[in-house]
């Protein structure tokens, strides 16, 4: 099985080859895309713990979402269970989990970076201190 993981700019930080149970990262709650023996492609948030036990099937669950609008239809989730035997190549996206700040979505998709407009910045007017080698 071929092993990849990007970060949120896409850049692939760590890929080797290796039998499923001897894995080094753990992707749970990461955005990843499992390619099976067979070519067919699942998408969606690693949910298994990956322990002491051997593991014979992964789950990667979805959101319940309208991608459109980012908006949950429900607090449900679609699982699909995937035999870890049949799995050739494991892709998963360091911090793509949106409770780590992304936007939700079950696409396996790079988030586009935020930009900033200074002028919306709550922040722009409050005071900087000002320390005694800057006065000088």
């Amino acid at each position: 099985m071929k092993f990849i993981q990007y970060n949120l700019a896409g850049k692939a930080v760590e890929q080797y080859s290796c039998d499923f149970d001897q894995l080094k990262a753990n992707p749970i709650g990461e955005k990843v895309r499992v390619t099976m023996d067979d070519g067919k492609i699942c998408v969606g948030f690693w949910d298994t713990f990956l322990g002491q036990e051997k593991v014979q099937t992964a789950e990667i669950s979805q959101y319940d979402l309208d991608e459109e609008t980012s908006k949950l239809r429900s607090f449900n989730s679609i699982v699909t269970f995937v035999p870890t035997s049949r799995i050739t190549k494991l892709e998963a996206i360091l911090h793509s989990n949106p409770r780590w700040g992304t936007g939700p979505t079950n696409k396996f998709e790079f988030p586009k970076p935020v930009k900033i407009d200074p002028e919306l910045d709550p922040f722009k007017n409050w005071p900087i201190k000002i320390t005694p080698s800057q006065n000088s």
